[in-house]
Parts: C-alpha cells; sequence; structure tokens
C-alpha cells in the first residue's frame, strides 16, 4: 500500500490499461494497453523467477509494434548486477543467457522490421569479474572478482538496426541518450 493511498492498478485500469500480475496472463494479451507486475519489487532470480524475460520482451514487443508511432522498449537484466554484487558466477551466468534470450527476440523482430534500432549496454560494470576458467560443453564457468561493488571498467555498447553507426566505440553513457534523441529528431 503507497503512504499516499494512491492505488495505481485501479488508476491504470481506468486509464484502459489491462493489469496483469503474472506472465501466464501476460503472455495472453495480444492487443492494447498493458501493465504487466509480476513482483512487488524485483523478480527473484533464475532458476526461481522461470521464463519472464523473454516472454515478456516478445509481449511487448508485439504491442509496441502495433503502433503507426513507432515506439522504445528498455528491457533490463537488472538480476546480472544483483548477483554480480554478491559474487555469484553461476547466478550472472544464467542471467546474462537468459538477457541474450531477450536481446535476441529482439534482434529476430529488428531483422524482421528493418527500421528498429537495437542498442545494447550496461550502466556500470559490478565486480571486476574476470572469467578464469570452464568447460563449453558442460557450461560450467569459473570466475573471480576483485570487488562486490560497481567498478570502473569499460562496458561494451552494441547496435544493430538504422543508425547502428552512432554506436561505436568507447564514448559517455550520457552520449548514449543524446545520440537516441537525435536519431529520434528530439533534439537538433
Amino acid at each position: 500500500m503507497r503512504k499516499d493511498g494512491r492505488n495505481l492498478s485501479n488508476e491504470l485500469k481506468a486509464k484502459g490499461y489491462q493489469v496483469l500480475y503474472n506472465i501466464k496472463d501476460i503472455k495472453k494479451v495480444t492487443s492494447g494497453k498493458l501493465a504487466g507486475f509480476t513482483a512487488q519489487e524485483h523478480d527473484p532470480p533464475l532458476p526461481e523467477r522461470g521464463d519472464v524475460l523473454v516472454p515478456a520482451t516478445k509481449v511487448a514487443i508485439n504491442l509496441l509494434s502495433q503502433s503507426t508511432k513507432g515506439f522504445f522498449l528498455m528491457v533490463e537484466g537488472s538480476e546480472i548486477d544483483f548477483l554480480a554484487h554478491e559474487n555469484v558466477t553461476p547466478g550472472v551466468v544464467l542471467e546474462t543467457l537468459d538477457f541474450d534470450r531477450a536481446i535476441g527476440a529482439a534482434l529476430k523482430f529488428a531483422a524482421s522490421n528493418g527500421e528498429t534500432l537495437i542498442i545494447v549496454t550496461a550502466d556500470h560494470e559490478t565486480g571486476g569479474m574476470t572469467l578464469n576458467g570452464g568447460n563449453y560443453k558442460t557450461g560450467m564457468v569459473t570466475a573471480k572478482y576483485t570487488s562486490g561493488e560497481h567498478t570502473g571498467i569499460a562496458v561494451p555498447i552494441y547496435a544493430f538496426g538504422p543508425g547502428a553507426e552512432q554506436f561505436i566505440g568507447f564514448m559517455e553513457n550520457t552520449d548514449i541518450a543524446k545520440r537516441m534523441m537525435k536519431l529520434l529528431k528530439l533534439i537538433p
């Protein structure tokens, strides 16, 4: 319950949103406005969370792509950061693979659409994770960490689609937003 007494779910419903609370129901939505809330704060990490990120990404793309005005969608693999703070290598690996599958769903749409720019990056690195072994066949990864905090290690930026050439090399994270706004013609 909010301190100010507002019920945002009811306010969203009054504005025509379908307000749903689990991925099973969210996956059934094929049109209209949707507000999907699958946790009070954060979903738990994998495997407890189950398959949420990829289907939620697909539903969001399907709904948003129905607009003739275009759309902006941000998909976050937030558990990667949380588990890196705790230096939990198996969790970081599972969450990164799940995020990779969500990116794959977005790339599939972008490749067929031809008008969609996909940008993949992070706001910071966490843990100073260094891979120092593993087994590709078994999927086992071993790593060491220098910290449980954010580090100054540069994070990569990947881009695919129209305007991707604007997101090459090293850049300040605030420049990413500026370049996006310029491509969207929100600033000169």
